[in-house]
């Protein structure tokens, strides 16, 4: 198995920072509670994570017509966020 190694001084001790580093905010919304289960609660709250959108993969749907994302998607591939423990350099890493 291949170990992770710092880009820039070769060190493989890394640590993992983000492990969504293609996050990029939360949206929070909130509706009316109809639950008769649940009769002291007045409001739910839900939270939902939203990805980056590649922006070459917006300009190749474009260029054809939509049927490249039947294929590829929007959404960015994910990476992970490292951080090198010797230099001290923070890298991403698929």
């Amino acid at each position: 198995m291949a170990r992770l190694k710092c880009p820039s001084c070769k060190s493989s001790k890394v640590q993992l920072i983000d492990n969504e580093a293609n996050i990029k905010k939360t949206k929070k919304s909130s509706s009316l509670n109809l639950n008769p289960l649940k009769p002291f609660t007045v409001f739910n709250h839900k939270e939902k994570k939203v990805k980056k959108k590649s922006k070459g993969k917006i300009a190749m749907a474009i260029m054809t017509g939509g049927t490249s994302t039947m294929v590829t998607g929007l959404a960015d591939n994910k990476s992970k966020e490292f951080y090198c423990t010797e230099c001290g350099k923070v890298f991403k890493s698929k």
